[in-house]
């Protein structure tokens, strides 16, 4: 499994490089740098720096530009993992080597790893210019919790590799990737609370956006980012629960989509 994975890295890095080698990079930095902005003049020309108490009360802090810098930061990586990892396949079927994919021995769990792992240095590299804009518009960690942040990012990237999974079965099934994966990123970045508190959400919307398992990854690395929230194993097991669902069911609806596919060839 693992020598199919650094074989996909390689082939990756090496069709990145000859094809696109920044627009994907320097198109999600903007996208981030954008959202630090959007979020520092509004915190400071459109509210004029109030918060009210319920913020304070629903996030154990009243630094609201740290959360939503956060938030918008988090929420940019994730999409740019999702959306990579999960247009794997579609993209071997546009440009003509899925049915070589299909007939080779390879572990398909190798395959999927090795595009998570190459599109996770992708996206780090974004993220890091991305927090020089945050830090330079007044993003503040003064109170993290280490431990608990390297336990809520590993959630954080099961989380993301986990949606990947079932998201790539869904745009091979419909053959589209643009209406697919922009509905589950506007649902997401609407329940998942990146850019404000669940909280404000009626309870109906609350619950439905526990169905994410990067809904409680978020709050448990944000937590431990923002206030120094020590993670303990009940606040794990579910996210962990939520991500082993959506793996069987992302891997076993991957597996019959390519069995009919190929039965088509």
């Amino acid at each position: 499994m693992w020598n199919i994975a650094i074989a996909t890295i390689k082939r990756n890095q090496q069709s990145n490089l000859r094809a696109y080698p920044w627009t994907f990079t320097l198109g999600h930095i903007l996208d981030g740098a954008y959202l630090v902005l959007v979020s520092y003049f509004s915190y400071t020309y459109l509210i004029r720096g109030e918060v009210d108490s319920t913020f304070a009360a629903y996030t154990g802090t009243g630094d609201y530009l740290t959360f939503v810098i956060i938030g918008g930061l988090l929420n940019v990586f994730s999409v740019s993992m999702m959306m990579n990892v999960s247009r794997a396949l579609i993209t071997e079927w546009r440009e003509g080597t899925l049915e070589a994919l299909l007939l080779s021995p390879s572990s398909r769990n190798g395959y999927f790893i090795g595009n998570a792992v190459q599109q996770l240095y992708r996206s780090g590299f974004e993220l890091i210019v991305v927090v020089s804009v945050g830090l330079l518009a007044g993003l503040r960690l003064g109170s993290v919790h280490l431990p608990s942040v390297l336990l809520g990012a590993a959630l954080y990237l099961l989380a993301c590799y986990a949606m990947a999974l079932v998201l790539g079965s869904i745009m091979l099934y419909t053959r589209d990737t643009f209406f697919v994966q922009n509905t589950l990123f506007a649902i997401t970045a609407l329940l998942c609370g990146f850019q404000f508190p669940r909280e404000y959400l009626p309870g109906f919307l609350q619950a439905a956006g526990e169905l994410f398992p990067l809904t409680g990854s978020l709050q448990l690395l944000r937590n431990a980012l923002l206030i120094g929230e020590r993670t303990n194993i009940k606040m794990v097991l579910p996210i962990l629960s939520l991500c082993a669902v959506y793996i069987a069911i992302g891997m076993w609806s991957n597996r019959r989509i390519e069995r009919k596919m190929f039965e088509r060839f």
